[in-house]
């Protein structure tokens, strides 16, 4: 597919908004301690804190990175299916079937996969219910949605138009969670509008 100069901008705008989004409040201010042996232990504490942090978020950026990169052959392998096949419903199904089947072949070295089944769990079984219509959305409808939208759009602007995911959730998080409302939100926002202008104007 052909990748325009002003795709890959926009793209970029968008994705910046992203880290603006995921990236976390900075914590108070430490209330300043009269005992210096306090203050020592404080600051072990803290050292030991950052070298934490700095392990979490590498582990993160790397799983991240694995992700998008999975996703990405994912959907250029899924999209390929779809321009043989012509169909995106039935293509969809026979990729659920094929997951359910290699996520309980998974679950026979992973039993903890199976844990929630077990009669002290059955309690929490409404909050599995949620999980479902939460999966079934996903890779029930928008994944239809999402090849239905590469077929006619094309693969590349359909996945730059999804990057605005980040901020549709965060609204919902504010409507409905009752999350505050926050000055990097309306960043991002004003960056997504720009790299949605630049993608579909230009």
């Amino acid at each position: 597919e052909e990748i325009t100069f002003s795709a890959v901008i926009g793209g970029i705008i968008i994705l910046s908004s992203v880290f603006i989004l995921s990236s976390k409040d900075k914590p108070k201010e430490s209330a300043i301690y009269t005992s210096s042996m306090q203050e020592n232990i404080d600051i072990e504490q803290k050292n030991e804190n950052n070298i934490g942090d700095h392990k979490d978020l590498f582990l993160g950026v790397g799983f991240g990175i694995l992700t998008a990169f999975l996703w990405s052959i994912a959907i250029v392998s899924f999209n390929q299916a779809r321009i043989i096949h012509n169909d995106v419903f039935i293509i969809n199904f026979f990729r659920l079937f094929i997951a359910a089947i290699f996520v309980l072949i998974l679950g026979i070295f992973q039993k903890d996969y199976f844990l929630g089944f077990k009669k002290e769990h059955r309690p929490n079984l409404k909050y599995y219910a949620y999980i479902g219509i939460a999966g079934s959305l996903t890779l029930g409808l928008a994944d239809t949605f999402f090849y239905k939208a590469a077929e006619i759009n094309g693969l590349v602007l359909t996945s730059t138009i999804t990057t605005n995911t980040p901020m549709v959730q965060q609204i919902f998080s504010i409507v409905f969670l009752k999350e505050k409302l926050r000055k990097r939100f309306i960043i991002a926002v004003v960056l997504i509008i720009v790299g949605n202008y630049l993608i579909l104007v230009f």
